[in-house]
C-alpha cells in the first residue's frame, strides 16, 4: 500500500483504439497503469467514429482500476494531466450533456467531396490569391501559410462542415448557441467537472484548422465563409492550467484538479524533454511521427508543413513542425500477415539480424502513399534489387532501412526548409524496439537516436505538463533529471557506404513516384 502522504499524477492517454490511466511518482516512475480496448466504429467506407460515450465509461473504468491496484485513493492524487489522439472531434447539446454525434476521427474520410468544395469556394480562392501577392511584398508566415493551406479530411473543419451540411438542423442549433464542439480532450474534461468546463488547449486547438496558430485564436473569418458558427468553440487555456477539477461524485466524493490537456504528438515532445528548438522526438506506431521543436516563433516548410502550437506555458507557446509517415506499425503487420514475412517489430528485428547488408535490396515504404516532402497520395510500395540469391532476411533488413531512410528524408526536408539544426533524436513507440531501425537512422542521420524505456511517451508528456502545472516539479530542469534509461544508438557507417544507399534509395523513390 501507498504511503499515506505519497502523491501521485495521474495520466490519462486515450490513444486511437484504447485508453489508460497512468499513475507516475515524484521520481517519474510508473505506479500503476491500467488499459482498455475502445474498439472504433467501421461500418460504412470511409468512417471511422467512436461512441464518446463507451470512451466516457473506459476512462472512469481504467482511473478505478488504477486506484484500487495501487490501493490509493482519489486524495492521493495531485493533478490530472489529459493527452488525446489529436483532431477527432463531437458535438453536444449544451443544456443536457448528451452527444448529439459520434467521435468523428481524424482518420474518417468520408468528407472527401466537402474538402474539395472547400478548395473550389470562390471567396476562399479570392483570400488565397490576395494573400499570395501579399505575401511576396511582406514574406510574412500567416500569409504565406495561407495561400499554401489546401483542406483535407485531416482538418475538423472539413469534416464538421460535412455534419453540418449533412444535417443542417445541427447548424441552426449551433447558430442559437445550443450545441458545444470539442476535441476529445474538451469532452473528457466536460465530462469530469460536470459540464463546469468547456475548454481545450492550444496544442488541441491548433490541430483543428480553425485556430489560427499566428494569432493564437479561432479563426473567425474561416469559419464565417463555410458557416461554421464560432459560438461552439471551447475556451482555450495554457496546455498546463486550471481546468477545473473533477465532480465527488466521480472518485469518492473527492474533487481532483484537472491541470493539463495536450495533443498526444505534442505530449511525447514534451515527455522527451525537447524544451528547446530543434529538439526531434519520433513516435513509431502505426505510423510514425517527426516532430521538431521550433522554439518561440511559428515556422513553416516551403513545401507544405504548417505551423503547430507544441504547448503554451504562461502565456507563451513554443511551436513545432510535423511531418508523418502513414505506415509504419501497419506495414510490418501486413508484412507478416498479408505476406508471411514476419510478424512483430522484434521478428521482423531478428529476421534482418542475420545480414549485415540488403545486399542491393531497397524498400520503399509507401502503401498508402508518400506524404513529406513528396506528397504523392497514389504511391504504392516497391521492392527494387531482387535477385536470385535474395533471401528473406534481406527484404527483412531492406524494410527497415526503408523505414529509417523514409524518417531520414522527413527531418532533412524539415532541417532544409527551415534552417534548424538538429542535435540528437529521441524516439519511443514499438515499431522503436527495432534496434536495427533505430541504428539505421543514427547512421543516416549522423546523429545519436536515443529510445525512451517507456514505450508511449504521450502519457509521461501530459504528466510532466500537470505536474510542473500543480507543483508536483519545480521546473523544466528537474523534469531532466527524470530522463533515466534511454538507449543511445550512435552513427557508425561508412560514409562511402551511407553515400551509396542514399543514392540508390533516391533513385528508388524516383522510380515509385513514376509508377503509381
Amino acid at each position: 500500500m501507498a504511503s499515506v502522504k505519497e502523491k501521485f499524477i495521474l495520466s490519462i492517454d486515450s490513444g486511437g483504439s484504447g485508453i489508460r490511466a497512468i499513475l507516475y511518482d515524484k521520481k517519474g516512475r510508473i505506479a500503476e497503469r491500467q488499459y482498455e480496448k475502445t474498439p472504433p466504429i467501421l461500418k460504412e467506407p470511409g468512417q471511422l467514429e467512436h461512441d464518446p460515450e463507451v470512451l466516457w465509461k473506459a476512462l472512469r473504468s481504467v482511473v478505478g482500476k488504477a486506484l484500487r491496484k495501487k490501493r490509493i485513493s482519489a486524495s492521493s492524487i495531485a493533478a490530472i494531466g489529459i493527452c488525446n489522439q489529436r483532431g477527432s472531434f463531437l458535438l453536444w447539446d449544451k443544456r443536457s450533456g448528451k452527444p448529439l454525434t459520434r467521435l468523428i476521427s481524424w482518420a474518417d474520410v468520408r468528407a472527401g467531396h466537402t474538402a474539395e468544395e472547400m478548395n473550389a469556394n470562390g471567396i476562399w480562392k479570392t483570400i488565397q490569391f490576395v494573400s499570395r501577392i501579399a505575401s511576396w511584398l511582406t514574406r510574412q508566415p500567416m500569409l504565406i501559410a495561407t495561400y499554401m493551406l489546401k483542406f483535407t479530411t485531416d482538418h475538423a473543419s472539413v469534416r464538421l462542415k460535412w455534419v453540418f451540411d449533412k444535417q443542417p438542423e445541427l447548424r441552426e442549433r449551433a447558430k442559437r448557441g445550443e450545441i458545444l464542439f470539442g476535441t476529445l480532450d474538451t469532452w473528457f474534461v466536460y465530462r469530469l467537472t460536470n459540464g463546469k468546463e468547456h475548454v481545450t488547449d492550444p496544442s488541441n486547438a491548433t490541430v483543428t484548422g480553425m485556430f489560427n496558430p499566428f494569432q493564437l485564436q479561432w479563426n473567425a473569418p474561416l469559419c464565417s465563409i463555410f458557416g461554421i458558427p464560432i459560438r461552439i468553440f471551447p475556451t482555450v487555456k495554457d496546455t498546463g492550467a486550471d481546468f477545473g477539477t473533477t465532480d465527488p461524485s466521480l472518485f469518492g466524493g473527492v474533487s481532483v484538479p484537472i491541470r493539463a490537456v495536450v495533443g498526444d504528438q505534442m505530449a511525447a515532445l514534451f515527455g522527451h524533454c525537447c524544451f528547446e528548438k530543434g529538439g526531434v522526438k519520433i513516435s513509431q506506431g502505426s505510423g510514425a511521427f517527426v516532430d521538431m521543436n521550433m522554439g518561440d516563433s511559428p515556422k513553416l516548410s516551403k513545401r507544405g508543413l504548417f505551423p503547430m502550437v507544441a504547448w503554451r506555458l504562461s502565456g507563451k507557446p513554443k511551436y513545432m513542425l510535423e511531418g508523418y509517415i502513414g505506415t509504419a506499425g501497419t506495414l510490418i503487420d501486413w508484412l507478416g500477415k498479408g505476406i508471411g514475412l514476419s510478424d512483430t517489430p522484434k521478428v521482423l528485428n531478428e529476421l534482418a539480424a542475420q545480414t549485415e547488408d540488403t545486399e542491393g535490396v531497397v524498400f520503399v515504404p509507401t502503401p498508402s502513399g508518400i506524404r513529406f516532402p513528396y506528397f504523392n497520395p497514389r504511391a504504392k510500395a516497391s521492392v527494387f534489387g531482387l535477385s536470385l540469391a535474395t533471401h528473406r532476411r534481406h527484404v527483412a533488413r531492406a524494410v527497415l532501412e526503408g523505414i529509417s531512410l523514409s524518417l531520414y528524408e522527413i527531418l532533412e526536408g524539415i532541417k532544409d526548409d527551415t534552417k534548424v539544426p538538429v542535435k540528437e533524436i529521441m524516439v519511443d513507440g514499438g515499431v522503436s524496439q527495432s534496434d536495427i531501425l533505430l541504428q539505421c537512422l543514427a547512421d543516416f542521420c549522423r546523429v545519436d537516436v536515443k529510445r525512451a524505456p517507456e514505450p508511449d511517451m504521450t502519457a509521461t508528456g501530459a504528466a510532466y505538463l500537470a505536474g510542473l502545472a500543480c507543483g508536483f516539479w519545480k521546473d523544466e530542469a528537474e523534469l531532466k533529471t527524470l530522463q533515466k534509461g534511454y538507449k543511445v544508438f550512435s552513427p557508425k557507417m561508412e560514409e562511402s557506404v551511407r553515400k551509396a544507399k542514399l543514392e540508390r534509395w533516391k533513385k528508388a523513390v524516383a522510380s515509385t513516384l513514376e509508377i503509381e
